[in-house]
């Protein structure tokens, strides 16, 4: 049951990493959840507060699909 409430967390809290991060970003589904489980972990290793985990792991979310989209279109414009 904990794992089904991480995944849809990981979800929600992937899906606002990437409203934050400007312009479209062309990640399926699965890589948008699996950034947000891991973003949430890591934030669950660092802040014992739901809210901060939740806060610092958008952030987290956001840092990690801007590089992951930056290094993509590089890769695409060459």
């Amino acid at each position: 049951m904990n794992i089904i409430i991480l995944l849809l967390v990981g979800l929600v809290v992937g899906a606002l990493g990437r409203a934050v991060v400007p312009g479209k970003q062309a990640m399926p589904l699965w890589l948008t959840m699996l950034i947000g489980v891991g973003s949430l972990l890591l934030a669950g290793l660092i802040f014992n507060s739901l809210l901060l985990e939740i806060v610092v792991g958008t952030l987290v979310a956001a840092a990690i699909i801007a590089v992951t989209q930056g290094s993509m279109r590089s890769k695409t414009h060459v």
